[in-house]
């Protein structure tokens, strides 16, 4: 039982530092702290479950196409959002907030809790 806690825990530090890391990253090249990030996650890792589970994708199919999809989302996102806040940094971290909290309700719309 041991030996699975703490495999089950690396998984999770690593999976939490990646996050972690992509939020940094994508602020300090932007300069735009994106509270979208986490929605764009979830939106991602549920993508990759649909295409594998419904779709019958091959895994690395599923994850290119997620990435492909997911960056051009992000990509509108920032073309038609925040280009048009940009420079207004109160503006920037309401807009991406109300991005974030969009996903977040659009799956407790489709009947997942999150």
């Amino acid at each position: 039982m041991l030996p699975s806690i703490l495999i089950y825990g690396l998984v999770n530090s690593v999976n939490l530092a990646l996050i972690a890391m992509g939020f940094s990253l994508t602020f300090g090249i932007s300069g735009v702290a994106n509270f979208a990030y986490g929605g764009f996650y979830l939106l991602s890792g549920f993508l990759v479950w649909m295409l594998l589970n419904y779709l019958k994708f091959p895994f690395l199919l599923a994850v290119v196409t997620t990435i492909g999809v997911v960056g051009l989302l992000g990509f509108v996102t920032y073309w038609v959002i925040l280009l048009r806040v940009r420079g207004i940094p109160l503006s920037e971290v309401i807009a991406t907030f109300a991005l974030g909290v969009g996903i977040l309700e659009l799956f407790r719309w489709l009947g997942f809790v999150t």
